[in-house]
């Protein structure tokens, strides 16, 4: 983290006179939620009291009061326990009990009375710091909060949604950027950058185009980009015989040398070529760009050399140049599936061609410079139709309502939550049971497309590196795309370490976590919070859209049971569990969780 510009990691050890702020309020408060929720302290509920922890001001829906010890220290909050045990803290409740009297406290007090690993502790430390700080700096310097965005277009809705993760404690997290490299590339401030480029030699690239390398270029760029890009080059001396086109982010152009290539630079086999072509910014992902220029040309998916939310950002090499395969297999699945092309019920966002730098000796840069193209929303609507991307459902805007308020009002919260379960749910859910296939469907990785607030169809986008199924398991066995045609690796690896997994259990995981747990979980506690439509009263209408499918005999009853997703209790992911223990793309780690789903009493 950058010294000069990141909040100094003394003021948050030794200021602890100091009140929290609503930025550091509101980490506390996602990391408390992620303690108890993944039961990694011990904690007691009694009813919330008129002289309890934030009484007077939290609203009546947080209704216990919970103790819990951290170390020696013991604090108290106000909360409320949700579906699938997820825990909702009312903001600002969260104090130490110093001698039986609440106490304002720091981020850092809690995180030094944790039993953690010194190097792990400020590690996570240092994460929270940074999330802090950008939160804090994006509400005094952007004025986001302060107007409603409930009319705003979808490209307008990626920069202006800054709230960011609802669950992880480290939701605004970019190791390696200092401010000043948020104010110029993070989602939230809207700036735009042209794209760097570099040539680079053909050993060493792996390529997946849709038709010839040159007409896809200049379909991509424009011929005045390609000509001006390919009179550098020549400049340079060098030509498109040796070498290949491959884009990259501005940020990660800076310091090409300092990310271990400097090898190649020196040997000529990747030469730079400068900022060229249309303007760009970052989605909510950060690592993909959508054109401000061209809004319905693809959005650019590049690498980044950071960790954000605790994940490392740049591109799996052996997980890009699959995306086109793997995109155009399931594109097909879905066009040949005669229950999602009734009434438009499922739409994806094809990958459909990438670029991905793979050195065989050198592993370090490995993953840090590729491309994955993919298509936009922006010009694959009907008339009347509007897109918004997932996260907005959840959003509270500045009125003090939910960003769907008006939608509930006109349609009644029933009627509009039965709908969203119906273009949502049953289509994720129908490529589970039906054709074997999961995918990491949490809102980030989702687009819903509405009518004047009324859902139409869900439109899943980035699914190259989670998606997940059991051959065994498939509906179309024979479809399944050879991946080994594209990269050799995936003759190597034992299942569960790629797309293919060993157990149907895993599949099911992936489906609750991201769909339910994750996601509609934040809805259907907004709607009982904003709009007295209870979460009980929204799972029962899940249940029956699933009992519904069920009864239509589109799938198999035998592949629906062998998913078990009505068990009492399910394992879910502990994300907060992998921060601490800095887990790895493939480690895993998990815990019980009662299911709402369940007919049975847990």
């Amino acid at each position: 983290m950058d010294t000069q510009h990141s909040l100094c990691l003394e003021r948050l050890h030794d200021s602890v006179r100091f009140i929290p702020d609503e930025a550091e309020q509101r980490v506390i408060r996602q990391f408390v939620e992620a303690l108890l929720f993944e039961r990694l302290v011990d904690y007691k509920i009694r009813p919330r009291t008129a002289v309890g922890s934030g009484a007077s001001d939290a609203e009546p829906i947080y209704g216990s009061q919970v103790d819990f010890p951290v170390g020696d220290l013991r604090f108290q909050c106000l909360a409320t326990f949700s579906s699938y045990d997820r825990v909702r803290i009312a903001q600002g409740s969260v104090v130490r009990m110093v001698e039986g009297k609440p106490t304002p406290f720091r981020m850092a007090e809690l995180l030094r009375a944790m039993e953690v690993p010194l190097a792990g502790k400020q590690r996570l430390l240092e994460e929270l710091a940074q999330t802090i700080e950008l939160h804090r700096w994006n509400r005094v310097h952007l004025d986001h909060h302060l107007h409603s965005r409930r009319t705003h277009g979808f490209q307008e809705l990626e920069s202006a949604i800054v709230e960011g993760h609802q669950y992880h404690p480290s939701f605004k997290t970019r190791t390696g950027f200092s401010l000043a490299d948020h104010q110029s590339y993070g989602s939230e401030t809207g700036n735009t950058f042209q794209l760097h480029f570099a040539a680079v030699n053909r050993e060493l690239l792996r390529s997946a185009l849709p038709g010839s390398e040159a007409d896809f270029w200049k379909r991509e760029l424009g011929d005045g980009t390609c000509e001006g890009l390919a009179g550098r080059l020549k400049e340079l001396g060098g030509d498109f015989e040796r070498f290949a086109l491959v884009p990259i982010h501005p940020w990660q152009a800076k310091d090409l040398r300092e990310r271990g290539f400097g090898e190649v630079l020196d040997s000529g086999d990747l030469i730079p070529l400068g900022a060229a072509g249309d303007f760009y910014h970052a989605s909510q992902s950060l690592r993909t760009l959508v054109n401000a220029t061209h809004p319905e040309k693809a959005n650019i998916k590049l690498p980044l050399d950071i960790v954000c939310t605790s994940s490392r950002r740049n591109l799996e090499p052996h997980f890009v140049c699959t995306a086109p395969l793997l995109s155009k297999w399931i594109v097909s699945l879905v066009e040949e599936d005669r229950f999602l092309q009734d009434g438009n019920r499922l739409q994806l966002l094809s990958e459909y061609a990438a670029v991905s730098y793979e050195p065989e000796e050198d592993e370090d840069t490995a993953g840090l410079l590729g491309v994955i193209f993919r298509e936009s929303i922006v010009g694959r609507l009907a008339e009347g139709e509007t897109a918004i991307p997932f996260t907005a459902l959840t959003l509270v805007e500045s009125d003090g309502r939910a960003f769907i308020a008006d939608w509930i009002k006109n349609y009644s919260a029933e009627r509009w939550a039965e709908r969203l379960i119906e273009v949502v749910v049953i289509p994720i859910w129908h490529m589970l049971v039906h054709h074997g296939i999961a995918f990491e469907a949490h809102a980030q990785n989702l687009i819903l497309v509405h009518e004047n607030g009324w859902p139409k169809r869900v439109v899943l986008r980035d699914f190259h590196e989670d998606t997940e199924f059991v051959p065994e398991f498939l509906g179309r066995p024979e479809t399944e795309p050879d991946l080994t045609s594209v990269d050799p690796f995936f003759e190597t690896i034992p299942l569960d370490d790629g797309y293919r997994m060993e157990l149907v259990e895993s599949l099911r995981q992936l489906y609750v976590d991201t769909v339910y747990v994750f996601n509609l979980a934040d809805v259907s506690f907004l709607l009982e919070r904003f709009h007295d439509f209870t979460e009980t009263e929204f799972w029962k209408l899940v249940r029956a859209k699933l009992d519904a499918y069920a009864a239509s005999e589109v799938t198999e009853a035998s592949r629906i049971a062998s998913l078990e997703a009505d068990k009492p209790r399910i394992i879910v992911e502990s994300l907060l569990t992998k921060t601490i223990h800095r887990g790895g793309t493939l480690d895993y780690y998990e815990h019980e969780v009662r299911n709402t789903l369940s007919r049975e009493a847990p």
